[in-house]
This record gives C-alpha cells, structure tokens and sequence, in this order.
C-alpha cells in the first residue's frame, strides 16, 4: 500500500475507504479483522473477498469521508 502524508490512523478509518489494485480494479473495505493466531490483518471487501494487508503493498488508498482525524507518525 502506497501512502503519502501521514502514516498512523485508527483502523477503523479503513472502513468505507477505496482501495484500487495494480490492474486498476477498485473495492470499498467493509471491515477490518486481525487474525491474532497468525498476526495479519484481512480487510474484507465490497465483493465478499478478503485481502491480508501485507499482500496490498502495490494497491492504492484513497481516504474519503469528513470529521476523521490522522495523527502524525507511522507504522
């Protein structure tokens, strides 16, 4: 995932959020899950799929919606 600005959010933020793969196919993220057993994060998507977070780095983010604050930092 390609970020530009700020770097640490709530992840709850991600949900709602476009994401848009290398082929240029988008989703919406309807929720965030962490899988603790094996330390990953899955977003589930519009389309019913699920995405580990660390297999998304080539996608894209673009934040939408209003009142949600980002705090400086990073991951």
């Amino acid at each position: 995932m390609k970020f530009s600005g700020c770097q640490s959010f709530d992840i709850n933020w991600l949900k709602g959020q476009l994401i848009t793969n290398e082929h240029g196919v988008e989703f919406f993220i309807k929720d965030v899950q962490v899988d603790i057993t094996n330390h990953e994060i899955v977003l589930q998507l519009d389309d019913g799929s699920g995405v580990l977070w660390n297999s998304i780095k080539d996608w894209s983010i673009q934040f939408q919606g209003k009142g949600k604050e980002v705090s400086n930092g990073s991951f």
